[in-house]
């Protein structure tokens, strides 16, 4: 390689590196606000070990069918979702449990272990649910941070950063321009052999425990409604349950 080339790949290099760095610092300036807006850093450390119980609605081939929710959580390797869905007599339960690279499905009595492929897509959850607690994207340094354009969400004007990292699905993050609060989260899963674009949209944030987290939270799939979970409530144990995180 000559001496031209060798010194223009070398500034190619710098200039690419100082662009990153850029950027980064730029999602960072969008981060650090939402940070504050969430009640700082002692509140969000809690939920990344938090149980969420909710009332919802599943949206499914034109009905709506009532749940409750129980989500205990220890971020970012464990989760356990106990779901009651339906009313009376159709009442059934699901509890799905993730421990790292281990999980369990307990439905009509059966206790059996969760496969690979969806025991990767509720890994995929654990993440996102991780990263929405936003302090992981102060402290990481290998999730690679990029600011998205001003747009708009419904009537509000929204600041977005997107977070890449190796393994995982592209995530885009939407902060309200006014108050800094997360208010939409973007990404392309594959379910069952099925790709689609999913968003969460989070809405009435109120204080928990120092803390402002969402209240409701509405699922879209391909821009249709499919779940939407209301009447959130959170609590925060100092020390995590383990018998929670394990075979049921």
């Amino acid at each position: 390689m000559s001496r031209i080339g060798a010194g223009s790949l070398f500034l190619g290099l710098l200039l690419s590196s100082g662009l990153l760095a850029a950027d980064r610092e730029a999602a960072l300036t969008v981060i650090d606000r939402a940070v504050k807006a969430h009640g700082g850093a002692a509140p969000l450390v809690r939920s990344q070990t938090a149980v969420r119980t909710a009332r919802g609605t599943l949206h499914v081939l034109a009905k709506e069918v009532a749940f409750s929710e129980e989500l205990t959580l220890q971020l970012p390797e464990r989760l356990r979702s106990r779901l009651e869905v339906g009313e009376g007599a159709q009442k059934g339960q699901i509890l799905q449990v993730v421990n790292g690279d281990k999980g369990w499905l307990l439905s009509g009595g059966t206790v059996q272990e969760i496969g690979k492929e969806r025991l990767g897509e509720l890994r995929e959850e654990a993440y996102l649910l991780w990263l929405t607690t936003l302090l992981p994207l102060q402290k990481d340094q290998t999730l690679e941070l990029t600011p998205l354009p001003e747009s708009k969400l419904n009537d509000q004007t929204v600041n977005g950063v997107k977070v890449a990292s190796k393994g995982h699905a592209d995530v885009k993050l939407y902060f309200d321009s006014k108050s800094g609060l997360l208010v939409k989260s973007e990404r392309r899963l594959e379910e069952g052999g099925v790709a689609f674009d999913q968003e969460y949209l989070y809405s009435d944030h109120k204080d928990s425990d120092g803390g402002k987290l969402p209240t409701r939270i509405t699922e879209q799939r391909n821009g249709s409604k499919f779940a939407e979970w209301s009447e959130i409530s959170y609590v925060f144990p100092r020390q995590p349950d383990e018998t929670q995180f394990g075979k049921p």
